[in-house]
């Protein structure tokens, strides 16, 4: 009687131990595609993981991939597999290259196949392959000339992709409006080129600028300081360093507030007068169409309550970018520990950034810092 009782507990406990916490049958398998978003002559690789009843995990070596119109099935041949396996159930991943696939929806069954037994589904999924989008970003350009320094914008694109493709100027504002945009730029496959962000018309040092490209072309903009060639002397700029400037996936709605830090002076540059300090500067990007107000505060890393310091207002016309330079530094944990960390709310679309400057008293060191706001990462 004892046997009879003993041998139903015995299975129930292994059975319950070869689900996963989840309650998910063993084996499983979860599906995703490498790209994430594949476009047609990328070469998608499957990503599969998932838990398996034992040691003896889904390897190449036993993997079959077939390809029936937009239909995959990934197989695992598990007949005659020689060698124990540890009875733990085990978490998996593999992945099954595919290669290119032409535009479309594909469904992937994973099945495993023992001796003397029909395949047994272990997971599906479904994915798309879709032609590449264009995406738009924004990137300021910047141009200030000087006797023997000048400071200038830079922007490069490479074309990751096998396709000739248009990088294209959508849009350009500065403090006086709307602008003429530079002319697009046609970029080879593979290849790259130098794209112009920094003509402005006369009087205007900042701008923003609207850039539509496809997937896979790569952006990089910076800020390189130059020496100034007196006009007619035949003699290339040296470059006397670049720092990266944002590029803005997307425009802050109205309403939203987002931050940017952490802007921190040195203790020596705390401890002396306000002339030796870096000058912060705060840039403001109105996307709307109606005058726009800007309710700017900064808060200390190390703060306790009480919350960021007082507020202040700036106000920036439609479509309009301005730069406001040498910040009142009084009142702002800039020289707290940890930094200042500002809040910048705008009641139209916008974009912000701050910038410090350093005084020309440390020969050798690029005297600039760039803090794109953010909402998240």
């Amino acid at each position: 009687m004892r046997h009879h009782t003993t041998l139903p507990i015995l299975l129930l406990a292994l059975s319950t131990a070869a689900l996963p916490a989840a309650g998910q049958p063993l084996p499983n398998a979860t599906v995703a595609t490498f790209p994430a978003n594949p476009a047609p002559g990328d070469e998608i690789v499957l990503k599969l993981s998932g838990q398996w009843p034992d040691g003896c995990v889904p390897e190449t070596g036993r993997t079959k991939l077939t390809t029936s119109g937009t239909k995959l099935h990934v197989n695992f041949n598990y007949s005659g597999i020689p060698g124990p396996c540890t009875a733990a159930v085990t978490p998996w991943t593999l992945d099954v290259p595919v290669g290119p696939l032409a535009a479309g929806t594909y469904t992937v069954e994973v099945t495993r196949t023992r001796t003397f037994s029909a395949p047994e589904a272990v997971g599906s999924g479904t994915f798309s392959v879709l032609p590449l989008a264009a995406a738009t970003v924004y990137v300021p350009g910047f141009f200030a000339p000087g006797a023997t320094v000048s400071m200038a914008s830079t922007l490069a694109a490479y074309n990751n992709t096998d396709k000739n493709v248009t990088v294209a100027f959508t849009g350009a504002w500065d403090g006086l409006g709307a602008a003429q945009p530079p002319a697009d730029a046609a970029v080879g496959p593979n290849g790259a080129a130098v794209l112009d962000s920094h003509t402005l018309r006369a009087g205007q040092h900042v701008q923003m600028l609207a850039i539509t490209a496809p997937r896979r072309v790569a952006l990089r903009a910076t800020l390189e300081r130059l020496e100034t060639v007196p006009e007619g002397l035949a003699k290339v700029p040296e470059s006397l360093g670049r720092l990266e400037l944002p590029v803005f996936a997307e425009l802050f709605p109205a309403g939203m507030t987002a931050v940017a830090g952490d802007v921190s002076l040195s203790a020596s540059e705390c401890a002396e007068g306000a002339t030796n300090r870096r000058r912060v500067n705060l840039t403001l990007f109105n996307a709307g169409d109606a005058a726009a107000t800007f309710r700017v505060s900064a808060v200390s890393a190390t703060a306790g309550p009480g919350g960021p310091a007082a507020e202040k207002e700036y106000a920036v016309p439609a479509s309009s970018i301005v730069q406001f330079n040498d910040l009142p530094l009084e009142g702002l944990p800039v020289c707290a520990a940890g930094g200042a960390w500002f809040r910048i709310t705008g009641d139209q679309p916008f974009l912000a950034y701050l910038s410090t400057v350093r005084p020309e008293t440390f020969p050798g060191v690029l005297p600039y810092e760039i803090f794109p706001a953010k909402l998240d990462r």
